[in-house]
């Protein structure tokens, strides 16, 4: 698959980040005397892929929050109604019910191909679920993305990150991403199990209302 366009458009991303939040229980369900998602807080994974006739989102999986609990992206591929199955995946969108910024484990899911060897590795670029990959009109390989849609559902804090970590945040005035800072995911320390959040830097602004010229 060949196309001009280097990245999905955000004139999809950003509306369906936005919808993402307002699906039940997928925003501002907190508890406030544990800081952990309700019992009826969920957690929703969408995928972003092109046709050959334009970009797509999937229909959002959806997961209620355990204590660990997240939702599933669909690694091996989106069953598109018109073009079906063999689509280049670009990437994975969720949210945070929790109002919590990109996790550890967020900063390494990617697309995933299989191996000569039958098994599932992700990869930094789009590709389809049969290891082609997605390239631009130029033969290149085309990046892969995350993103993610957290705070509150009246004023959302929307980001986007590559492989690299780097990671940027969505600036509603200027209608464009703005650099944030190079995250990279920690491992667990000797005494949890639990990973710990990403080291970043500079260290991210968390706050709903951050500047955004």
């Amino acid at each position: 698959m060949y196309s001009d366009e280097a990245a999905a458009p955000d004139d999809l991303l950003i509306p369906a980040l936005k919808t993402l939040m307002s699906l039940p229980g997928a925003s501002d369900a907190c508890d406030p005397s544990t800081g952990r998602p309700r019992g009826d807080a969920a957690e929703y994974c969408l995928a972003v892929y092109r046709t050959p006739e334009d970009w797509r989102v999937s229909w959002p999986i959806r997961n209620l929050q355990g204590e660990r609990s997240a939702c599933t992206p669909p690694f091996g591929g989106v069953e598109d109604k018109d073009f079906g199955r063999n689509l280049p995946l670009f990437g994975f969108a969720h949210n945070h019910p929790c109002g919590t910024s990109m996790g550890s484990s967020d900063l390494k899911v990617f697309p995933a191909m299989k191996t000569t060897e039958g098994h599932w590795t992700m990869v930094e670029f789009a590709v389809a679920p049969n290891g082609a990959p997605a390239r631009d009109s130029r033969g290149q390989l085309m990046p892969a993305w995350a993103w993610l849609a957290t705070g509150r559902a009246a004023a959302p804090r929307i980001y986007k990150w590559n492989p690299a970590g780097q990671v940027y945040r969505w600036s509603e005035a200027s209608k464009q991403w703005r650099f944030e800072a190079t995250c990279e995911p920690q491992r667990p320390t000797n005494l949890s199990a639990t990973l710990p959040p990403p080291r970043c830097v500079p260290e991210l602004d968390v706050r709903d209302d951050a500047p955004q010229e």
